[in-house]
Protein backbone atom coordinates (compact mmCIF):
# COMPACT_ATOMS: atom_id res chain seq x y z
CA UNK A 1 0.00 0.00 0.00
CA UNK A 2 1.50 3.94 -0.93
CA UNK A 3 2.10 5.98 2.09
CA UNK A 4 -1.48 7.76 3.17
CA UNK A 5 0.25 11.31 2.10
CA UNK A 6 -0.03 9.50 -1.24
CA UNK A 7 -3.88 8.96 -1.15
CA UNK A 8 -4.79 12.58 0.15
CA UNK A 9 -3.37 14.15 -3.41
CA UNK A 10 -4.11 11.56 -5.58
CA UNK A 11 -6.75 12.91 -8.23
CA UNK A 12 -9.51 10.22 -8.53
CA UNK A 13 -9.73 9.47 -12.68
CA UNK A 14 -12.65 11.65 -14.26
CA UNK A 15 -14.76 9.15 -14.94
CA UNK A 16 -14.80 8.01 -11.50
CA UNK A 17 -15.88 11.68 -10.40
CA UNK A 18 -18.51 11.63 -12.44
CA UNK A 19 -19.87 8.77 -11.94
CA UNK A 20 -20.45 9.63 -7.97
CA UNK A 21 -21.52 13.13 -8.78
CA UNK A 22 -24.59 11.20 -11.02
CA UNK A 23 -25.59 9.12 -8.01
CA UNK A 24 -24.19 5.75 -9.39
CA UNK A 25 -23.60 2.90 -7.55
CA UNK A 26 -19.97 2.60 -6.52
CA UNK A 27 -18.06 0.09 -4.45
CA UNK A 28 -16.64 0.95 -0.97
CA UNK A 29 -13.07 1.42 -1.64
CA UNK A 30 -11.87 2.62 1.73
CA UNK A 31 -8.34 1.63 2.71
CA UNK A 32 -7.67 0.78 6.05
CA UNK A 33 -4.84 3.32 7.78
CA UNK A 34 -3.28 3.40 11.34
CA UNK A 35 -4.61 6.24 13.86
CA UNK A 36 -2.32 7.37 16.57
CA UNK A 37 -2.81 10.20 19.72
CA UNK A 38 -1.21 11.35 22.59
CA UNK A 39 -4.11 11.17 25.85
CA UNK A 40 -5.20 14.15 27.52
CA UNK A 41 -7.62 15.50 30.24
CA UNK A 42 -8.94 19.03 30.04
CA UNK A 43 -8.52 20.54 33.41
CA UNK A 44 -12.00 21.86 34.77
CA UNK A 45 -11.11 25.28 35.68
CA UNK A 46 -14.55 27.00 36.52
CA UNK A 47 -17.90 24.97 37.16
CA UNK A 48 -21.02 27.26 38.23
CA UNK A 49 -24.33 28.53 37.40
CA UNK A 50 -26.33 30.82 35.02
CA UNK A 51 -30.40 31.86 35.55
CA UNK A 52 -30.63 33.89 32.51
CA UNK A 53 -33.47 35.53 34.19
CA UNK A 54 -31.05 37.44 36.25
CA UNK A 55 -28.71 38.17 34.19
CA UNK A 56 -28.63 41.69 32.27
CA UNK A 57 -29.23 41.91 28.79
CA UNK A 58 -26.99 44.21 26.10
CA UNK A 59 -28.21 47.08 25.20
CA UNK A 60 -28.05 48.39 21.69
CA UNK A 61 -24.97 50.56 20.93
CA UNK A 62 -24.47 51.23 17.56
CA UNK A 63 -20.96 50.11 15.66
CA UNK A 64 -18.24 52.32 16.33
CA UNK A 65 -15.85 50.13 15.14
CA UNK A 66 -15.21 46.78 13.43
CA UNK A 67 -12.42 44.16 13.68
CA UNK A 68 -11.69 41.12 12.49
CA UNK A 69 -11.78 37.83 14.42
CA UNK A 70 -8.31 35.60 14.57
CA UNK A 71 -8.01 33.65 10.73
CA UNK A 72 -6.17 30.85 11.18
CA UNK A 73 -5.66 28.39 8.09
CA UNK A 74 -1.65 26.62 9.27
CA UNK A 75 -0.26 28.86 6.60
CA UNK A 76 1.30 32.17 6.19
CA UNK A 77 -1.16 34.82 4.42
CA UNK A 78 1.27 35.24 1.35
CA UNK A 79 0.94 31.78 0.65
CA UNK A 80 -2.68 31.56 1.64
CA UNK A 81 -3.25 34.28 -1.02
CA UNK A 82 -1.14 32.57 -3.70
CA UNK A 83 -3.25 29.10 -3.19
CA UNK A 84 -6.58 31.11 -3.56
CA UNK A 85 -5.46 32.88 -6.35
CA UNK A 86 -4.51 29.17 -8.16
CA UNK A 87 -7.63 27.64 -6.89
CA UNK A 88 -9.78 29.74 -9.90
CA UNK A 89 -8.41 27.88 -12.34
CA UNK A 90 -7.17 24.17 -10.85
CA UNK A 91 -7.44 21.37 -13.29
CA UNK A 92 -7.68 18.77 -10.68
CA UNK A 93 -11.09 20.21 -8.82
CA UNK A 94 -13.93 18.07 -9.28
CA UNK A 95 -16.51 18.17 -11.96
CA UNK A 96 -19.94 18.73 -11.13
CA UNK A 97 -22.07 17.75 -14.22
CA UNK A 98 -25.18 18.89 -12.51
CA UNK A 99 -23.93 22.79 -11.61
CA UNK A 100 -26.93 25.10 -11.42
CA UNK A 101 -27.53 27.66 -13.68
CA UNK A 102 -26.24 30.83 -12.27
CA UNK A 103 -28.37 33.03 -12.98
CA UNK A 104 -31.39 31.21 -12.28
CA UNK A 105 -34.69 31.17 -10.63
CA UNK A 106 -35.66 27.42 -11.74
CA UNK A 107 -38.93 26.31 -9.52
CA UNK A 108 -37.55 24.36 -6.79
CA UNK A 109 -38.59 21.41 -5.44
CA UNK A 110 -37.04 22.22 -2.27
CA UNK A 111 -39.91 22.66 0.06
CA UNK A 112 -39.83 26.43 1.19
CA UNK A 113 -39.43 28.25 4.74
CA UNK A 114 -42.24 27.80 7.14
CA UNK A 115 -40.88 30.47 9.13
CA UNK A 116 -38.15 33.00 8.84
CA UNK A 117 -37.22 35.67 10.53
CA UNK A 118 -34.24 38.35 10.93
CA UNK A 119 -31.37 37.09 13.75
CA UNK A 120 -28.72 39.46 15.86
CA UNK A 121 -26.56 42.01 13.34
CA UNK A 122 -23.22 43.16 13.53
CA UNK A 123 -23.33 45.90 16.20
CA UNK A 124 -21.31 46.78 19.16
CA UNK A 125 -23.29 45.43 21.47
CA UNK A 126 -23.61 41.84 19.45
CA UNK A 127 -19.58 41.42 19.28
CA UNK A 128 -18.91 43.81 22.39
CA UNK A 129 -15.10 42.87 22.38
CA UNK A 130 -14.50 44.94 18.94
CA UNK A 131 -16.96 47.43 19.13
CA UNK A 132 -18.29 45.26 16.11
CA UNK A 133 -16.69 42.22 14.25
CA UNK A 134 -16.73 39.77 11.29
CA UNK A 135 -17.35 36.78 10.60
CA UNK A 136 -20.30 36.09 13.04
CA UNK A 137 -19.86 32.74 12.80
CA UNK A 138 -23.28 30.97 13.25
CA UNK A 139 -24.99 28.31 15.80
CA UNK A 140 -28.56 28.07 16.37
CA UNK A 141 -30.45 25.08 18.85
CA UNK A 142 -33.78 24.54 18.20
CA UNK A 143 -36.35 23.10 19.51
CA UNK A 144 -40.55 23.62 18.62
CA UNK A 145 -40.59 25.84 21.63
CA UNK A 146 -37.58 27.96 21.76
CA UNK A 147 -34.60 28.71 19.16
CA UNK A 148 -31.49 29.74 20.62
CA UNK A 149 -28.80 31.58 18.57
CA UNK A 150 -25.03 32.22 19.01
CA UNK A 151 -23.11 34.09 16.99
CA UNK A 152 -19.27 36.20 17.67
CA UNK A 153 -20.03 36.77 20.30
CA UNK A 154 -23.89 36.70 21.92
CA UNK A 155 -26.08 34.75 22.13
CA UNK A 156 -30.29 35.49 22.06
CA UNK A 157 -33.66 33.22 22.62
CA UNK A 158 -36.22 33.52 20.20
CA UNK A 159 -39.64 31.83 19.97
CA UNK A 160 -40.91 30.14 16.60
CA UNK A 161 -42.33 33.10 15.43
CA UNK A 162 -39.12 35.27 15.75
CA UNK A 163 -40.11 36.98 18.76
CA UNK A 164 -37.02 37.68 21.50
CA UNK A 165 -37.35 36.35 24.79
CA UNK A 166 -36.97 39.00 27.59
CA UNK A 167 -34.23 39.79 28.95
CA UNK A 168 -32.42 38.84 25.56
CA UNK A 169 -29.74 38.81 23.44
CA UNK A 170 -26.57 38.23 26.14
CA UNK A 171 -23.11 39.37 25.43
CA UNK A 172 -21.17 35.71 26.70
CA UNK A 173 -19.02 37.33 29.41
CA UNK A 174 -22.42 37.80 31.00
CA UNK A 175 -23.97 34.50 29.14
CA UNK A 176 -20.93 32.30 30.64
CA UNK A 177 -19.82 34.26 33.62
CA UNK A 178 -16.42 34.72 32.82
CA UNK A 179 -14.26 36.44 34.63
CA UNK A 180 -12.15 39.72 33.74
CA UNK A 181 -8.58 39.09 32.59
CA UNK A 182 -7.44 42.11 34.29
CA UNK A 183 -6.17 45.56 33.58
CA UNK A 184 -4.04 43.73 30.77
CA UNK A 185 -7.22 44.13 28.23
CA UNK A 186 -10.09 46.90 29.48
CA UNK A 187 -12.20 45.25 26.64
CA UNK A 188 -13.00 42.07 28.80
CA UNK A 189 -12.39 38.67 27.71
CA UNK A 190 -11.90 37.51 24.44
CA UNK A 191 -15.11 34.80 23.22
CA UNK A 192 -15.29 33.62 19.59
CA UNK A 193 -16.22 30.66 17.79
CA UNK A 194 -19.62 29.96 18.88
CA UNK A 195 -21.68 26.28 18.58
CA UNK A 196 -25.04 25.42 19.94
CA UNK A 197 -27.20 22.39 19.87
CA UNK A 198 -30.52 20.99 21.11
CA UNK A 199 -30.62 17.27 22.37
CA UNK A 200 -34.66 16.46 21.67
CA UNK A 201 -33.58 13.02 23.68
CA UNK A 202 -32.98 15.09 26.47
CA UNK A 203 -34.78 18.29 26.39
CA UNK A 204 -31.40 20.20 26.61
CA UNK A 205 -29.88 23.16 24.68
CA UNK A 206 -26.03 23.22 24.68
CA UNK A 207 -23.90 26.50 23.44
CA UNK A 208 -20.67 26.32 23.27
CA UNK A 209 -17.38 29.51 22.84
CA UNK A 210 -13.92 29.38 22.99
CA UNK A 211 -11.97 32.06 25.12
CA UNK A 212 -8.03 32.89 23.68
CA UNK A 213 -6.16 35.63 25.98
CA UNK A 214 -2.50 36.47 24.95
CA UNK A 215 -2.22 34.74 21.88
CA UNK A 216 -3.47 35.25 18.34
CA UNK A 217 -1.92 39.00 18.76
CA UNK A 218 -5.29 39.79 20.76
CA UNK A 219 -3.69 41.56 23.89
CA UNK A 220 -0.75 40.76 26.26
CA UNK A 221 -2.74 39.18 29.13
CA UNK A 222 -1.11 35.87 30.36
CA UNK A 223 -1.77 33.18 28.03
CA UNK A 224 -5.50 31.51 28.21
CA UNK A 225 -7.20 29.07 26.43
CA UNK A 226 -10.19 28.05 27.85
CA UNK A 227 -13.90 26.53 26.27
CA UNK A 228 -16.80 27.32 28.10
CA UNK A 229 -19.49 24.92 27.86
CA UNK A 230 -23.40 25.79 28.88
CA UNK A 231 -26.09 23.51 29.40
CA UNK A 232 -29.26 23.98 29.83
CA UNK A 233 -30.77 22.48 33.59
CA UNK A 234 -34.08 22.67 31.73
CA UNK A 235 -36.03 22.41 28.78
CA UNK A 236 -36.26 26.14 29.03
CA UNK A 237 -33.45 28.11 27.87
CA UNK A 238 -34.43 31.28 29.68
CA UNK A 239 -34.01 29.57 32.90
CA UNK A 240 -30.58 28.35 34.51
CA UNK A 241 -27.77 27.05 32.79
CA UNK A 242 -25.06 24.99 34.14
CA UNK A 243 -21.58 26.29 33.12
CA UNK A 244 -18.18 25.14 32.52
CA UNK A 245 -14.74 25.91 31.51
CA UNK A 246 -11.85 23.39 30.25
CA UNK A 247 -8.38 24.37 30.14
CA UNK A 248 -6.93 23.61 26.85
CA UNK A 249 -3.67 24.21 26.75
CA UNK A 250 -1.88 21.44 29.13
CA UNK A 251 0.55 23.97 30.07
CA UNK A 252 2.01 24.64 26.65
CA UNK A 253 2.33 27.65 24.93
CA UNK A 254 -0.19 27.10 22.72
CA UNK A 255 -4.09 27.82 22.06
CA UNK A 256 -7.36 26.90 20.31
CA UNK A 257 -9.50 28.14 17.26
CA UNK A 258 -12.26 26.56 15.21
CA UNK A 259 -14.45 25.49 18.44
CA UNK A 260 -16.17 22.14 17.61
CA UNK A 261 -18.79 19.95 19.66
CA UNK A 262 -20.97 16.82 19.41
CA UNK A 263 -23.00 14.83 21.43
CA UNK A 264 -24.36 11.56 21.55
CA UNK A 265 -26.13 9.28 24.84
CA UNK A 266 -23.48 8.82 26.70
CA UNK A 267 -21.39 12.05 26.59
CA UNK A 268 -20.64 15.61 25.21
CA UNK A 269 -17.71 15.94 22.91
CA UNK A 270 -15.80 18.94 22.45
CA UNK A 271 -12.74 19.93 20.52
CA UNK A 272 -10.28 22.79 18.56
CA UNK A 273 -7.39 23.02 16.40
CA UNK A 274 -4.20 24.11 18.28
CA UNK A 275 -1.32 26.57 16.87
CA UNK A 276 1.28 28.24 18.45
CA UNK A 277 0.74 31.69 20.27
CA UNK A 278 0.87 33.85 17.44
CA UNK A 279 -1.04 32.18 15.26
CA UNK A 280 1.47 30.90 12.59
CA UNK A 281 1.75 27.35 12.93
CA UNK A 282 -0.71 24.90 13.36
CA UNK A 283 0.36 22.12 15.74
CA UNK A 284 -2.57 19.66 16.29
CA UNK A 285 -6.21 19.04 17.24
CA UNK A 286 -7.71 17.77 20.20
CA UNK A 287 -11.13 16.14 21.17
CA UNK A 288 -12.48 15.79 24.28
CA UNK A 289 -15.35 13.51 26.16
CA UNK A 290 -17.52 14.28 29.04
CA UNK A 291 -20.49 13.05 30.75
CA UNK A 292 -23.94 14.23 29.25
CA UNK A 293 -25.58 13.64 32.53
CA UNK A 294 -23.31 14.58 34.79
CA UNK A 295 -23.32 18.11 32.96
CA UNK A 296 -26.93 18.61 32.57
CA UNK A 297 -26.64 17.60 36.17
CA UNK A 298 -24.48 20.17 37.03
CA UNK A 299 -22.18 17.70 38.75
CA UNK A 300 -18.55 17.82 38.21
CA UNK A 301 -16.95 16.54 35.66
CA UNK A 302 -13.64 14.93 33.81
CA UNK A 303 -12.97 15.89 30.19
CA UNK A 304 -10.96 12.88 29.07
CA UNK A 305 -9.00 13.32 25.62
CA UNK A 306 -6.51 13.03 22.23
CA UNK A 307 -4.35 15.49 20.99
CA UNK A 308 -1.77 15.09 18.17
CA UNK A 309 -4.05 12.72 16.47
CA UNK A 310 -2.49 11.33 13.28
CA UNK A 311 -4.05 9.13 10.55
CA UNK A 312 -1.04 7.21 9.24
CA UNK A 313 1.76 9.95 8.46
CA UNK A 314 -0.91 13.19 8.38
CA UNK A 315 -1.37 15.17 11.14
CA UNK A 316 -5.72 15.97 11.08
CA UNK A 317 -7.29 19.11 11.62
CA UNK A 318 -10.52 20.13 12.74
CA UNK A 319 -11.68 16.44 13.79
CA UNK A 320 -15.62 17.50 13.99
CA UNK A 321 -17.55 15.47 16.59
CA UNK A 322 -20.52 14.39 15.27
CA UNK A 323 -23.95 14.79 16.61
CA UNK A 324 -26.11 12.11 17.37
CA UNK A 325 -29.91 12.36 16.29
CA UNK A 326 -31.73 9.43 18.50
CA UNK A 327 -30.22 6.31 18.12
CA UNK A 328 -26.17 6.63 19.15
CA UNK A 329 -23.53 4.86 17.31
CA UNK A 330 -22.00 2.05 19.57
CA UNK A 331 -18.73 4.58 19.84
CA UNK A 332 -18.47 8.38 19.90
CA UNK A 333 -17.79 9.41 16.18
CA UNK A 334 -15.52 12.00 14.59
CA UNK A 335 -15.14 12.99 10.95
CA UNK A 336 -12.33 14.87 9.48
CA UNK A 337 -11.24 15.89 5.72
CA UNK A 338 -7.78 15.91 4.56
CA UNK A 339 -6.67 19.64 4.84
CA UNK A 340 -3.88 21.99 6.55
CA UNK A 341 -1.00 19.06 6.73
CA UNK A 342 -1.92 17.64 2.92
CA UNK A 343 -1.92 20.49 0.74
CA UNK A 344 -5.44 20.16 -0.82
CA UNK A 345 -4.25 23.21 -3.14
CA UNK A 346 -4.62 20.42 -5.99
CA UNK A 347 -6.83 17.51 -4.88
CA UNK A 348 -7.33 15.52 -1.72
CA UNK A 349 -9.42 12.56 -1.75
CA UNK A 350 -11.28 10.40 1.45
CA UNK A 351 -12.96 11.25 4.38
CA UNK A 352 -11.58 10.36 7.96
CA UNK A 353 -14.37 8.44 10.50
CA UNK A 354 -12.88 7.83 13.63
CA UNK A 355 -14.64 6.10 16.76
CA UNK A 356 -13.67 6.54 20.35
CA UNK A 357 -14.73 3.86 22.94
CA UNK A 358 -14.12 3.88 26.58
CA UNK A 359 -14.94 7.76 25.91
CA UNK A 360 -15.83 9.03 29.89
CA UNK A 361 -12.48 6.88 31.28
CA UNK A 362 -9.56 6.01 28.94
CA UNK A 363 -10.71 6.84 25.54
CA UNK A 364 -8.83 4.83 22.10
CA UNK A 365 -9.14 5.70 18.41
CA UNK A 366 -9.97 3.09 15.56
CA UNK A 367 -9.96 4.90 12.00
CA UNK A 368 -11.45 3.93 8.61
CA UNK A 369 -11.12 6.25 5.86
CA UNK A 370 -13.84 6.71 3.36
CA UNK A 371 -13.55 6.80 -0.63
CA UNK A 372 -14.66 10.10 -1.69
CA UNK A 373 -14.76 12.28 -4.85
CA UNK A 374 -11.96 15.01 -5.43
CA UNK A 375 -11.78 17.60 -3.34
CA UNK A 376 -10.18 21.00 -2.97
CA UNK A 377 -8.87 24.63 -1.73
CA UNK A 378 -12.12 26.65 -3.22
CA UNK A 379 -11.32 30.09 -4.25
CA UNK A 380 -12.70 33.02 -3.22
CA UNK A 381 -16.37 34.41 -4.20
CA UNK A 382 -17.05 36.98 -6.42
CA UNK A 383 -19.35 39.69 -5.63
CA UNK A 384 -21.07 43.15 -7.46
CA UNK A 385 -18.28 44.68 -7.70
CA UNK A 386 -15.60 43.15 -6.57
CA UNK A 387 -13.68 39.92 -7.88
CA UNK A 388 -12.55 37.10 -5.39
CA UNK A 389 -12.94 39.44 -2.77
CA UNK A 390 -14.97 37.09 0.12
CA UNK A 391 -12.84 34.59 1.97
CA UNK A 392 -14.34 30.85 1.91
CA UNK A 393 -11.96 29.22 4.05
CA UNK A 394 -10.40 26.04 3.02
CA UNK A 395 -11.80 21.84 2.89
CA UNK A 396 -12.37 21.34 6.79
CA UNK A 397 -15.51 19.84 7.16
CA UNK A 398 -17.13 23.62 8.84
CA UNK A 399 -20.34 22.27 10.05
CA UNK A 400 -21.40 20.22 12.64
CA UNK A 401 -21.24 16.78 11.05
CA UNK A 402 -25.00 14.51 12.20
CA UNK A 403 -25.43 10.99 12.79
CA UNK A 404 -28.79 9.63 11.68
CA UNK A 405 -30.51 6.52 10.59
CA UNK A 406 -26.90 5.07 10.85
CA UNK A 407 -25.06 7.25 9.01
CA UNK A 408 -22.91 10.27 9.04
CA UNK A 409 -23.86 13.48 6.82
CA UNK A 410 -21.10 16.06 6.13
CA UNK A 411 -20.17 19.22 4.00
CA UNK A 412 -17.04 20.97 3.17
CA UNK A 413 -15.81 23.59 1.01
CA UNK A 414 -14.62 22.54 -2.95
CA UNK A 415 -13.42 24.22 -5.67
CA UNK A 416 -15.73 23.27 -8.56
CA UNK A 417 -15.34 23.09 -12.00
CA UNK A 418 -18.68 23.45 -13.56
CA UNK A 419 -18.12 23.85 -16.88
CA UNK A 420 -18.02 27.31 -17.63
CA UNK A 421 -14.08 27.80 -18.57
CA UNK A 422 -12.89 27.85 -14.80
CA UNK A 423 -13.11 26.83 -11.04
CA UNK A 424 -16.21 28.15 -8.61
CA UNK A 425 -16.37 27.92 -4.70
CA UNK A 426 -18.62 24.69 -4.34
CA UNK A 427 -19.79 22.50 -1.66
CA UNK A 428 -19.39 18.65 -1.57
CA UNK A 429 -21.25 16.86 0.72
CA UNK A 430 -21.90 12.97 1.54
CA UNK A 431 -23.06 10.26 3.60
CA UNK A 432 -21.06 8.38 4.95
CA UNK A 433 -22.16 4.45 6.46
CA UNK A 434 -19.72 3.05 9.51
CA UNK A 435 -19.37 -0.19 10.26
CA UNK A 436 -18.84 -1.60 13.66
CA UNK A 437 -17.49 -4.79 15.40
CA UNK A 438 -18.20 -4.07 19.22
CA UNK A 439 -17.04 -0.82 19.76
CA UNK A 440 -14.41 -0.93 16.36
CA UNK A 441 -14.69 1.25 13.40
CA UNK A 442 -14.47 -1.88 10.81
CA UNK A 443 -15.49 -0.36 7.57
CA UNK A 444 -16.65 3.19 6.81
CA UNK A 445 -18.91 3.06 3.28
CA UNK A 446 -19.29 6.41 1.35
CA UNK A 447 -23.50 6.01 0.88
CA UNK A 448 -23.43 9.06 -1.79
CA UNK A 449 -21.32 11.98 -2.54
CA UNK A 450 -22.12 14.96 -4.46
CA UNK A 451 -21.10 18.90 -5.42
CA UNK A 452 -23.72 21.67 -4.63
CA UNK A 453 -21.97 24.27 -6.89
CA UNK A 454 -23.61 26.96 -9.76
CA UNK A 455 -22.00 28.26 -13.73
CA UNK A 456 -20.89 31.10 -14.24
CA UNK A 457 -18.83 32.93 -11.19
CA UNK A 458 -21.34 31.70 -8.71
CA UNK A 459 -20.41 30.85 -5.18
CA UNK A 460 -21.73 28.20 -2.78
CA UNK A 461 -20.16 27.63 0.22
CA UNK A 462 -20.19 26.92 3.99
CA UNK A 463 -22.74 23.94 3.65
CA UNK A 464 -24.57 22.82 6.62
CA UNK A 465 -26.53 19.71 5.82
CA UNK A 466 -29.19 18.32 8.74
CA UNK A 467 -31.41 14.97 7.53
CA UNK A 468 -34.97 14.16 9.14
CA UNK A 469 -35.75 10.97 10.82
CA UNK A 470 -36.79 9.44 7.27
CA UNK A 471 -33.34 10.56 6.23
CA UNK A 472 -34.08 13.34 3.79
CA UNK A 473 -31.85 16.40 4.30
CA UNK A 474 -31.87 19.80 4.47
CA UNK A 475 -28.38 21.93 3.69
CA UNK A 476 -28.47 25.57 4.12
CA UNK A 477 -25.39 27.35 2.50
CA UNK A 478 -24.02 31.03 1.64
CA UNK A 479 -24.18 32.63 -2.10
CA UNK A 480 -22.82 35.25 -4.46
CA UNK A 481 -21.51 35.94 -7.69
CA UNK A 482 -20.75 39.42 -9.62
CA UNK A 483 -24.38 39.76 -9.97
CA UNK A 484 -25.70 38.82 -6.61
CA UNK A 485 -24.89 40.11 -3.07
CA UNK A 486 -24.19 37.71 -0.75
CA UNK A 487 -27.64 35.98 0.44
CA UNK A 488 -28.61 32.67 1.98
CA UNK A 489 -29.93 29.51 0.19
CA UNK A 490 -30.91 25.90 0.84
CA UNK A 491 -31.25 22.83 -0.81
CA UNK A 492 -32.68 19.25 0.15
CA UNK A 493 -32.69 16.06 -1.32
CA UNK A 494 -35.75 13.54 -0.66
CA UNK A 495 -34.50 10.08 0.60
CA UNK A 496 -35.96 8.48 -2.71
CA UNK A 497 -34.57 11.14 -4.94
CA UNK A 498 -31.37 9.23 -6.79
CA UNK A 499 -28.25 9.18 -5.03
CA UNK A 500 -25.64 11.91 -5.62
CA UNK A 501 -28.32 14.23 -6.48
CA UNK A 502 -30.14 17.58 -4.65
CA UNK A 503 -33.05 19.31 -5.36
CA UNK A 504 -33.26 22.43 -6.69
CA UNK A 505 -31.95 25.43 -4.34
CA UNK A 506 -34.38 28.18 -2.81
CA UNK A 507 -33.78 31.24 -1.44
CA UNK A 508 -34.22 32.31 1.94
CA UNK A 509 -33.10 36.04 2.53
CA UNK A 510 -31.58 37.61 -0.55
CA UNK A 511 -28.63 40.39 0.02
CA UNK A 512 -29.56 44.18 -0.81
CA UNK A 513 -26.09 45.25 -1.52
CA UNK A 514 -22.46 43.98 -1.63
CA UNK A 515 -21.01 44.01 1.59
CA UNK A 516 -17.28 45.35 3.03
CA UNK A 517 -16.56 42.26 5.07
CA UNK A 518 -13.83 40.44 3.25
CA UNK A 519 -14.87 37.33 5.70
CA UNK A 520 -17.91 35.32 5.09
CA UNK A 521 -18.50 32.21 7.63
CA UNK A 522 -16.30 30.67 8.83
CA UNK A 523 -19.02 28.23 9.45
CA UNK A 524 -22.94 28.24 9.10
CA UNK A 525 -25.69 25.98 11.31
CA UNK A 526 -28.47 24.27 10.58
CA UNK A 527 -30.60 22.44 13.97
CA UNK A 528 -33.20 19.71 14.36
CA UNK A 529 -36.45 19.69 16.54
CA UNK A 530 -36.51 16.07 16.43
CA UNK A 531 -39.05 12.99 14.93
CA UNK A 532 -42.10 14.30 16.61
CA UNK A 533 -41.91 17.56 14.46
CA UNK A 534 -39.30 16.90 12.11
CA UNK A 535 -38.34 20.08 11.17
CA UNK A 536 -35.05 21.37 10.37
CA UNK A 537 -34.12 25.17 11.02
CA UNK A 538 -31.09 26.75 9.43
CA UNK A 539 -29.36 30.26 10.29
CA UNK A 540 -26.69 32.48 8.07
CA UNK A 541 -25.62 35.51 7.09
CA UNK A 542 -26.70 38.13 4.66
CA UNK A 543 -25.59 41.20 3.40
CA UNK A 544 -28.19 44.12 4.81
CA UNK A 545 -28.59 47.78 3.36
CA UNK A 546 -25.62 48.75 5.24
CA UNK A 547 -23.12 46.35 3.50
CA UNK A 548 -22.46 44.67 6.90
CA UNK A 549 -23.87 41.16 7.68
CA UNK A 550 -27.16 40.29 9.36
CA UNK A 551 -28.51 36.68 10.09
CA UNK A 552 -31.48 35.09 9.00
CA UNK A 553 -33.58 32.12 10.55
CA UNK A 554 -35.69 29.51 9.63
CA UNK A 555 -37.46 26.37 9.30
CA UNK A 556 -38.48 23.60 6.96
CA UNK A 557 -39.14 20.36 6.08
CA UNK A 558 -40.52 17.90 3.69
Amino acid sequence: MKPLSFFCRIALPLVFVVAIFTGAPHAALAFNPTVTAQPVIGRLVYMHQVDMRFAPQSKYIPMTREGEMPFLVGVSPSLWYLRKQAARHNPMAPYDAHAFPGNYDLSPNTPRASVMFDGMANSASICQYFGGCEPPDMAVAASSSFEVQAVNTSVAVYDPTGAIQPGWPKNSQVFFNVPNPGSCDPNGPFNSDPRAIYDPTDGHYWVTMLQVEGAFGINSCPLQSLYWVAVTQTTDPNGTWNVYAFDMTFGAHNAADYTQIGLDKRAFYFGGNMFNSGGSAYLYDEIFAASKAGMEAGSTVTAHGLKNIKVGSTLLDTVQPVVAEGRSAPAGLFVSAFNMNSDCSNACTGINVLAMAHALTSPTLTVQTATSMNYSVPPNADEPGCSQCVETLDTRISATPVYSKGNIWFALGTGANNGSGGTVPGVMWGEIAPTFSGTSLTAATMVQNGVLSFTGDRDASFGAPMPDKAGNMIMVFDSMSSTLNPSIYFAGRKHTDALGMLQNPRLLRMGITATFDGRWGDYEASGYEGPTTNRIWMASEYSPSNGDWASELGATKF
